[in-house]
């Protein structure tokens, strides 16, 4: 949920001086994200504002959101933090400032609408070798505890080396270049977007309010019986926006109803009702479960021709409406999917040479 438009944007404190202010990159639910130039190391980066307060349209956040992002340090396909700056004020509530590494201004969704654009599919080589990437982030980060919650397109960066952080960019305007060419066999995928994420250990947590066509069905149903599987079901999602060529999410609607009916209509409402938390569910949201057939047609939408055995091993498992038979984001790694990468010369020659044609 973005801040409406509009609104007066606040104000940095003297204890981010050192970072010049250049152009605002988006906003979320906690706060907005803008690029800045780092007067003292010379580079550019990304500063990340968590509202204090709440008075400026936006979610209150604070000292424990920082600290989950400062606990995801040195994962590799995670974006990085640099520094965290509390604004010093008079009232109780003050806004955090996070610096985090610049990785660049496309997004995983922006990079499918145009690939869309230029009409080429992502092959089933190129699918598996951003996946491995997303998992293995979010294998590390839920080892430390961590669980993101928000796992979605949007929040997925890349970085192929292309731009230069040591050059410090003109002032005014500055048209978004999101078209050029991109060395794709060098993109690195970098997770971000930790605003809704929490520490979760425990068999129930708070509810989680802020539902998207990526959030898992215990989510849907407004269960507070849920883990990190959570995070994996939101890769499934991705792996299924790559695999459709459409570029828009699998599962898309306006409102939580039809959310539901997307994604029930597709993985069937079997698994949900195997689930032992089903039992929790308040009759007033299960009432909300679509009707007819209860069987997946996951299958039907990504047949053999679209994607390997093996692929959808991983797709289904990770696509489990039954938490509890989810594939955790470790157990997804070890599939032989994403080791196993021959499938007969053309696929090998292929895996070898991802992103080679120039794009058109």
């Amino acid at each position: 949920m973005a801040a409406s438009a509009g609104k007066k944007e606040a104000a940095w404190p003297l204890t981010m001086a050192r970072y010049e202010r250049l152009e605002k990159l988006g906003e979320g639910i906690n706060g907005e994200v803008f690029k800045a130039w780092d007067t003292e190391d010379n580079l550019i980066v990304a500063v990340k504002r968590l509202s204090g307060s709440g008075d400026d349209g936006f979610i209150i956040s604070g000292l424990p959101e920082v600290m989950r992002e400062a606990m995801c340090r040195g994962i590799p396909s995670i974006v990085q933090r640099r520094a965290t700056c509390v604004a010093a004020c008079q009232r109780e509530a003050s806004d955090s400032f996070i610096v985090m590494d610049y990785v660049g201004r496309l997004n995983l969704r922006g990079y499918m609408q145009r690939r869309v654009r230029r009409r080429r599919p992502f092959s089933e080589d190129e699918v598996r070798r951003i996946m491995k990437q997303l998992v293995e982030g979010v294998t590390a980060v839920h080892a430390v505890g961590v669980l993101h919650l928000n796992i979605k397109p949007e929040n997925v960066l890349l970085d192929d080396g292309t731009e230069d952080r040591k050059q410090k960019p003109k002032k005014g305007p500055v048209e978004a270049d999101v078209s050029g060419e991109l060395k794709e066999d060098r993109i690195v995928y970098k997770i971000g977007g930790f605003g809704m994420s929490m520490k979760g250990r425990s068999k129930r947590q708070p509810e989680v309010t802020i539902l998207t066509p990526y959030s898992a069905p215990e989510l849907l149903l407004h269960s507070c019986e849920y883990d990190d599987r959570v995070d994996t079901w939101g890769l499934g999602c991705i792996m299924a926006d790559l695999l459709s060529d459409t570029g828009v999410s699998t599962f898309d609607g306006e409102s939580d109803i039809e959310i539901m009916a997307k994604v029930f209509g597709i993985v069937g409402t079997e698994g949900i009702k195997d689930w032992s938390g089903y039992s929790g569910v308040a009759s007033g949201q299960k009432s909300k479960l679509p009707g007819g057939r209860g069987i997946s047609r996951l299958r039907h939408k990504f047949p053999s021709r679209k994607l390997s055995a093996a692929g959808f091993e991983v797709l289904s498992g990770l696509l489990e409406s039954n938490p509890e038979k989810r594939l955790t984001a470790a157990e997804a790694l070890q599939k032989p999917w994403f080791h196993n990468c021959r499938r007969g010369f053309a696929g090998f020659f292929k895996s070898c040479v991802v992103g080679v044609l120039p794009e058109k």
